[in-house]
């Protein structure tokens, strides 16, 4: 069954404040539908804490497999390479934020998406 991308994940830690660090290692995942509906919260087992020590790194399938139906990726860090591969490989858009809250990120996601149409 091939899985269709529709929602957007965003990187918090454990207090559900936005991540400060890599997408890849953030402890969890707040998953939106595209209309700004949170679904889920999703711990991911290769953040930080999680005694896996950098595997995300140069492997970008781990976070894609753990995310399957996101096509957006929210974070304050990602590399540029990562976001390339993403890109190019995936189809998934990346978001690098300065906002300190994943409301006020998703929410200038979405509103940044509404111009273009």
């Amino acid at each position: 069954m091939d899985l269709k991308r529709t929602y957007i994940a965003i990187a918090v830690d454990a207090k559900g404040a936005l991540w400060g660090g890599h997408f890849g290692m953030a402890p969890f995942y707040q998953l939106y539908t595209p209309e700004g509906e949170l679904v889920e919260t999703r711990p991911n087992p290769y953040g930080a804490g999680q005694g896996k020590k950098h595997q995300h790194h140069d492997n970008p399938r781990l976070i894609i497999d753990l995310l399957p139906e996101c096509a957006v990726f929210i974070g304050r860090h990602m590399g540029e390479e990562s976001q390339r591969k993403l890109a190019e490989k995936f189809g998934i858009t990346t978001l690098l934020t300065r906002e300190r809250s994943p409301e006020a990120a998703l929410r200038a996601y979405l509103q940044r998406e509404r111009l273009v149409d």
